[in-house]
Protein backbone atom coordinates (compact mmCIF):
# COMPACT_ATOMS: atom_id res chain seq x y z
CA UNK A 1 0.00 0.00 0.00
CA UNK A 2 1.17 3.39 -0.94
CA UNK A 3 1.30 6.29 1.69
CA UNK A 4 -0.94 7.74 -0.67
CA UNK A 5 -3.08 5.34 0.21
CA UNK A 6 -2.54 5.51 3.76
CA UNK A 7 -3.01 9.09 3.53
CA UNK A 8 -6.35 9.02 2.20
CA UNK A 9 -7.42 5.42 3.57
CA UNK A 10 -8.23 4.42 -0.10
CA UNK A 11 -7.70 0.08 -0.63
CA UNK A 12 -7.79 0.69 -4.18
CA UNK A 13 -3.89 -0.57 -5.92
CA UNK A 14 -1.62 1.86 -7.31
CA UNK A 15 -0.15 1.88 -10.49
CA UNK A 16 3.28 1.00 -10.68
CA UNK A 17 5.44 3.00 -12.77
CA UNK A 18 7.49 1.39 -15.53
CA UNK A 19 11.53 1.79 -15.39
CA UNK A 20 11.06 2.38 -19.44
CA UNK A 21 9.72 5.79 -19.42
CA UNK A 22 11.98 8.53 -20.43
CA UNK A 23 12.60 11.47 -17.94
CA UNK A 24 9.89 13.96 -19.39
CA UNK A 25 7.51 10.77 -18.71
CA UNK A 26 9.04 10.05 -15.31
CA UNK A 27 8.55 13.79 -14.61
CA UNK A 28 4.97 14.12 -15.64
CA UNK A 29 4.14 10.70 -13.43
CA UNK A 30 5.90 12.80 -10.58
CA UNK A 31 3.56 15.73 -11.18
CA UNK A 32 0.32 13.40 -11.39
CA UNK A 33 1.61 11.69 -7.90
CA UNK A 34 1.89 15.21 -6.32
CA UNK A 35 -0.89 16.91 -7.84
CA UNK A 36 -2.54 13.94 -5.68
CA UNK A 37 -0.78 14.16 -2.91
CA UNK A 38 -1.80 17.79 -2.89
CA UNK A 39 -5.59 17.55 -3.56
CA UNK A 40 -5.65 14.69 -0.51
CA UNK A 41 -4.44 17.31 1.69
CA UNK A 42 -6.32 20.28 0.73
CA UNK A 43 -9.76 18.00 1.10
CA UNK A 44 -8.94 16.94 4.71
CA UNK A 45 -7.22 20.10 5.89
CA UNK A 46 -5.04 18.27 8.21
CA UNK A 47 -2.08 19.56 10.37
CA UNK A 48 0.77 16.97 10.76
CA UNK A 49 2.96 16.98 13.52
CA UNK A 50 6.89 17.96 12.72
CA UNK A 51 9.62 19.28 14.30
CA UNK A 52 11.69 22.41 12.70
CA UNK A 53 15.41 22.39 12.82
CA UNK A 54 17.22 25.37 13.28
CA UNK A 55 20.65 24.56 11.96
CA UNK A 56 22.52 27.81 12.74
CA UNK A 57 21.15 28.43 16.07
CA UNK A 58 21.71 24.51 16.99
CA UNK A 59 17.62 24.30 18.05
CA UNK A 60 14.46 21.87 17.35
CA UNK A 61 11.66 23.21 17.61
CA UNK A 62 8.36 21.43 17.95
CA UNK A 63 6.09 22.22 14.68
CA UNK A 64 3.03 21.54 12.41
CA UNK A 65 2.85 21.21 8.44
CA UNK A 66 0.02 23.11 7.87
CA UNK A 67 -1.81 24.23 4.95
CA UNK A 68 -2.74 26.08 2.72
CA UNK A 69 -1.02 23.66 0.38
CA UNK A 70 -0.38 24.48 -3.32
CA UNK A 71 1.11 23.07 -6.34
CA UNK A 72 2.32 24.91 -9.03
CA UNK A 73 3.86 23.71 -12.67
CA UNK A 74 6.05 25.80 -14.29
CA UNK A 75 8.65 25.66 -17.52
CA UNK A 76 11.55 27.61 -18.27
CA UNK A 77 13.23 26.81 -21.51
CA UNK A 78 14.39 23.56 -21.10
CA UNK A 79 13.00 22.93 -17.17
CA UNK A 80 10.53 22.08 -15.95
CA UNK A 81 9.74 22.45 -12.36
CA UNK A 82 6.29 21.58 -10.08
CA UNK A 83 6.59 23.50 -6.22
CA UNK A 84 4.59 22.55 -3.68
CA UNK A 85 4.06 25.21 -0.90
CA UNK A 86 2.70 24.96 2.60
CA UNK A 87 3.11 26.72 6.18
CA UNK A 88 5.19 25.38 9.10
CA UNK A 89 3.57 26.75 12.11
CA UNK A 90 5.67 26.74 15.21
CA UNK A 91 4.15 25.36 18.69
CA UNK A 92 6.15 27.57 20.92
CA UNK A 93 7.14 31.23 20.86
CA UNK A 94 11.35 31.11 19.97
CA UNK A 95 13.48 33.64 21.12
CA UNK A 96 17.50 33.72 21.01
CA UNK A 97 19.42 35.78 23.32
CA UNK A 98 22.01 38.42 22.45
CA UNK A 99 24.62 40.51 23.66
CA UNK A 100 23.63 43.79 22.09
CA UNK A 101 21.21 45.55 19.72
CA UNK A 102 23.54 45.03 16.86
CA UNK A 103 24.08 40.78 17.19
CA UNK A 104 20.20 40.79 17.50
CA UNK A 105 19.57 42.85 14.39
CA UNK A 106 22.42 40.80 12.26
CA UNK A 107 20.45 37.67 13.38
CA UNK A 108 17.52 38.82 12.28
CA UNK A 109 18.81 39.99 9.26
CA UNK A 110 20.24 36.76 8.32
CA UNK A 111 16.86 35.22 9.17
CA UNK A 112 15.01 37.23 6.89
CA UNK A 113 17.18 36.09 4.13
CA UNK A 114 16.42 32.16 4.53
CA UNK A 115 12.48 33.48 4.82
CA UNK A 116 12.25 33.43 8.46
CA UNK A 117 10.25 36.63 9.92
CA UNK A 118 11.73 37.96 13.55
CA UNK A 119 11.86 40.99 15.21
CA UNK A 120 14.21 42.38 17.92
CA UNK A 121 12.83 42.94 21.28
CA UNK A 122 14.22 43.64 25.09
CA UNK A 123 13.09 42.23 28.36
CA UNK A 124 12.36 43.88 31.71
CA UNK A 125 16.09 44.26 32.13
CA UNK A 126 16.89 45.72 28.94
CA UNK A 127 18.74 42.55 27.60
CA UNK A 128 17.72 42.14 24.02
CA UNK A 129 16.75 39.11 22.14
CA UNK A 130 15.11 38.05 19.05
CA UNK A 131 12.11 36.33 18.44
CA UNK A 132 10.81 34.44 15.94
CA UNK A 133 8.10 34.41 13.31
CA UNK A 134 5.97 31.71 14.57
CA UNK A 135 4.77 31.10 10.76
CA UNK A 136 7.56 29.87 8.38
CA UNK A 137 6.61 29.65 4.79
CA UNK A 138 8.05 26.50 3.38
CA UNK A 139 8.86 24.80 -0.25
CA UNK A 140 9.63 21.60 -2.07
CA UNK A 141 10.58 21.64 -5.97
CA UNK A 142 11.13 18.69 -8.00
CA UNK A 143 12.89 20.08 -11.21
CA UNK A 144 13.88 18.01 -14.50
CA UNK A 145 16.79 20.14 -16.28
CA UNK A 146 17.36 19.75 -20.00
CA UNK A 147 15.55 16.91 -19.95
CA UNK A 148 17.53 14.46 -18.54
CA UNK A 149 18.60 15.26 -14.81
CA UNK A 150 16.10 15.12 -11.49
CA UNK A 151 16.74 17.45 -9.12
CA UNK A 152 14.97 18.15 -5.55
CA UNK A 153 15.57 21.71 -4.00
CA UNK A 154 13.44 22.68 -0.54
CA UNK A 155 13.68 25.81 1.70
CA UNK A 156 12.58 25.48 4.97
CA UNK A 157 11.33 22.05 4.97
CA UNK A 158 11.95 20.34 8.47
CA UNK A 159 14.66 22.71 9.11
CA UNK A 160 16.22 26.49 8.18
CA UNK A 161 18.86 24.53 5.18
CA UNK A 162 18.01 25.66 1.52
CA UNK A 163 19.34 22.65 -0.58
CA UNK A 164 19.48 21.28 -4.26
CA UNK A 165 20.31 17.69 -4.46
CA UNK A 166 20.33 16.05 -7.46
CA UNK A 167 18.52 12.54 -8.01
CA UNK A 168 20.12 9.59 -10.09
CA UNK A 169 17.19 8.54 -12.29
CA UNK A 170 16.44 4.99 -10.63
CA UNK A 171 14.98 6.93 -7.65
CA UNK A 172 12.27 8.21 -9.46
CA UNK A 173 9.71 5.84 -8.84
CA UNK A 174 6.55 6.04 -6.86
CA UNK A 175 8.24 4.03 -4.05
CA UNK A 176 10.53 6.76 -3.52
CA UNK A 177 8.11 9.67 -4.17
CA UNK A 178 6.12 7.89 -1.01
CA UNK A 179 9.48 8.46 1.14
CA UNK A 180 9.79 12.22 -0.52
CA UNK A 181 5.80 12.91 0.91
CA UNK A 182 6.34 11.61 3.73
CA UNK A 183 9.43 13.69 4.27
CA UNK A 184 7.55 16.68 3.49
CA UNK A 185 4.93 15.81 5.74
CA UNK A 186 7.94 15.39 8.77
CA UNK A 187 7.18 11.84 8.70
CA UNK A 188 10.54 10.61 7.23
CA UNK A 189 13.22 13.44 9.13
CA UNK A 190 16.20 11.09 8.56
CA UNK A 191 15.78 10.62 4.37
CA UNK A 192 18.07 14.55 4.24
CA UNK A 193 19.68 14.21 7.68
CA UNK A 194 23.08 15.04 7.16
CA UNK A 195 25.78 12.56 8.50
CA UNK A 196 29.50 13.63 9.28
CA UNK A 197 31.74 10.92 9.17
CA UNK A 198 35.00 10.53 11.84
CA UNK A 199 37.16 12.25 9.48
CA UNK A 200 35.09 15.00 8.69
CA UNK A 201 34.52 15.48 12.42
CA UNK A 202 38.09 15.28 12.63
CA UNK A 203 38.75 18.08 10.21
CA UNK A 204 36.05 20.60 12.19
CA UNK A 205 38.09 19.63 14.69
CA UNK A 206 41.15 20.45 13.36
CA UNK A 207 40.36 23.51 12.05
CA UNK A 208 38.60 24.98 15.14
CA UNK A 209 41.86 24.55 16.75
CA UNK A 210 43.83 26.32 14.12
CA UNK A 211 41.32 28.85 14.19
CA UNK A 212 42.35 29.24 18.23
CA UNK A 213 45.90 29.34 17.77
CA UNK A 214 45.97 32.10 14.99
CA UNK A 215 43.49 33.35 16.42
CA UNK A 216 45.77 33.51 19.91
CA UNK A 217 49.15 35.07 17.98
CA UNK A 218 46.83 37.02 16.76
CA UNK A 219 46.26 38.85 20.16
CA UNK A 220 49.93 37.98 21.25
CA UNK A 221 50.99 40.34 18.14
CA UNK A 222 48.34 42.96 19.30
CA UNK A 223 49.55 42.74 23.06
CA UNK A 224 53.04 43.43 21.41
CA UNK A 225 52.19 46.12 19.55
CA UNK A 226 50.31 47.68 22.20
CA UNK A 227 53.25 47.74 24.50
CA UNK A 228 55.75 49.03 21.86
CA UNK A 229 53.28 52.07 21.67
CA UNK A 230 53.18 52.39 24.98
CA UNK A 231 57.15 51.94 25.75
CA UNK A 232 57.58 54.33 22.47
CA UNK A 233 54.97 57.02 24.44
CA UNK A 234 57.02 57.30 27.05
CA UNK A 235 60.52 57.94 25.78
CA UNK A 236 59.00 60.46 23.53
CA UNK A 237 57.22 61.56 26.58
CA UNK A 238 60.49 61.36 29.01
CA UNK A 239 62.78 63.30 25.74
CA UNK A 240 60.05 65.98 25.80
CA UNK A 241 60.80 66.57 29.52
CA UNK A 242 64.46 66.26 29.09
CA UNK A 243 63.70 68.76 26.24
CA UNK A 244 62.28 71.44 28.33
CA UNK A 245 64.55 70.91 31.56
CA UNK A 246 67.68 71.48 29.05
CA UNK A 247 66.47 74.81 27.92
CA UNK A 248 64.63 75.63 31.43
CA UNK A 249 68.60 75.14 32.89
CA UNK A 250 70.10 77.33 29.89
CA UNK A 251 67.22 80.01 30.36
CA UNK A 252 68.07 80.37 33.97
CA UNK A 253 71.80 79.98 33.45
CA UNK A 254 71.26 82.75 31.01
CA UNK A 255 69.38 84.65 33.63
CA UNK A 256 72.01 84.22 36.71
CA UNK A 257 74.86 84.88 34.10
CA UNK A 258 73.46 88.52 32.81
CA UNK A 259 72.89 89.18 36.97
CA UNK A 260 76.27 88.63 37.87
CA UNK A 261 77.23 90.37 35.04
CA UNK A 262 75.17 93.58 35.68
CA UNK A 263 76.67 93.52 39.89
CA UNK A 264 80.36 93.65 37.76
CA UNK A 265 79.43 96.47 35.78
CA UNK A 266 77.81 98.18 38.66
CA UNK A 267 80.94 97.46 40.32
CA UNK A 268 83.20 98.69 38.13
CA UNK A 269 81.04 102.27 37.70
CA UNK A 270 81.72 102.89 41.18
Amino acid sequence: MSFLEELEQNKDSAEQESNAKSPRQLWESCFKYFKHFVSILQKYKSTYQSKFNFIFLNLISESLITGPFELKRTQDNNDLKLEVTFTTQLKNTVTIKRKDQRSAELLRAKLSKDRILSSVKTDKDNNFYTELNQTIPSIFRLILKEDKDFYIQYKNLNNSANRSIKLPIEKINQDYMDELAKYILGKNPSLYTESISNKEISKIRSKIELEKQLKAKREEKLKEIAEAERIQAEIIKANTLKEKTKRYIKFKSKTLKDKILNKIKDFNSK
